[in-house]
C-alpha cells in the first residue's frame, strides 16, 4: 500500500482549504512512477532446475533432472552418522539438498549411479571452509569420512528401486561469528560435476551410459559425457 503526503504552509494552504475546488493537484514525480509500476520480484521455486538432459546406450533411453533446494542453514544432511563419522559442528553448517530425478525404459533391477563432486569456483573466495558431498549409505555399516576431519569432495550414488535420490552439499564452518547467517554468496560458487553416469543392477553389473540432448546445464569440456554445472544461488531458510 503506497501513502502519498501532501504538505503545504502558509496562505497557500488557507486558500486552498478556503477553495477546495481550485486545490493544486501534485504531480508525480517520474522516479515516484517508476518506483510504483516496478513488479515485484518473482518468489523462487524450489526445487531449481540445474540440469535436464537424455542419457544414452546399454540398450536404454533415459532422462535426468538435476534440481537444488534451499540452503539449510545450521543443519546437516539426512544422515544420522555423517556428524560423528565426519566429526561436524552441524550449527556450523550449511547444506543443499541435491536432487537427482530419472526416467529409464530399462529393466526396474537396474538403477541410475553415478558421481557427484563439488570444487571451489573461480570466484570461490579462499577462506572457506571444508566442502563435502554425502548421500544416503549404501549398507547399514558404511563409514563417512575416513580421512576426518577432511570431507569427501566426491559423492557416489546408486538408486535402488526408486529413480529420486538425494545427495547433500555440506559447507563446513560456514556460520561464524563474522558470518551469522551462513555463506549463502559462497555456496553460490561451488560448481558441481556428475561424472560415471550408468545403470548398475542389483548383481554389481554395470552399463555405462552417454549424455545425450542437454537443455539445461552443460557437458564438462573435459569430457563429453559428464555434465558440469554452477550450484548456482540457493537461498537460506
Amino acid at each position: 500500500m503506497v501513502a502519498a503526503v501532501l504538505t503545504t504552509s502558509g496562505c497557500g494552504f488557507l486558500d486552498a482549504v478556503a477553495h477546495p475546488a481550485a486545490a493544486p493537484v501534485s504531480a508525480r514525480s517520474s522516479a515516484d512512477s517508476s518506483v510504483a509500476s516496478a513488479p515485484p520480484p518473482p518468489p523462487v521455486r524450489y526445487p531449481v532446475p540445474l540440469v535436464a538432459a537424455t542419457l544414452t546406450g546399454a540398450g536404454s533411453g533415459a532422462a535426468l533432472t538435476v534440481s537444488a533446494d534451499q540452503v539449510r542453514t545450521g543443519i546437516g544432511p539426512s544422515i544420522p552418522q555423517v556428524a560423528d563419522d565426519c566429526g561436524l559442528d552441524l550449527a556450523s553448517v550449511q547444506t543443499v539438498p541435491v536432487v537427482f530425478a530419472s526416467t529409464t525404459s530399462a529393466r526396474v533391477t537396474d538403477g541410475l549411479a553415478a558421481h557427484l563432486t563439488v570444487t571451489p569456483g573461480p570466484a570461490t573466495p579462499a577462506d572457506i571452509g571444508a566442502v563435502g558431498v554425502f548421500f544416503e549409505p549404501v549398507t547399514a555399516d558404511e563409514v563417512y569420512c575416513p580421512d576426518a576431519p577432511s570431507l569427501p569432495a566426491t559423492g557416489s550414488f546408486h538408486a535402488r528401486g526408486t529413480n529420486r535420490v538425494t545427495g547433500y552439499v555440506v559447507l563446513d564452518h560456514a556460520v561464524t561469528a563474522a558470518t551469522p547467517q551462513g555463506r549463502d554468496d559462497v555456496l553460490a560458487t561451488l560448481q558441481l560435476r556428475i561424472s560415471s553416469l550408468r545403470l548398475r543392477s542389483d548383481t554389481g553389473a554395470e552399463q555405462p551410459l552417454a549424455v545425450g540432448a542437454v537443455t539445461t546445464g552443460a557437458v564438462c569440456a573435459d569430457d563429453p559425457d559428464a555434465l558440469c554445472v554452477p550450484l548456482g544461488r540457493p537461498v537460506s531458510r
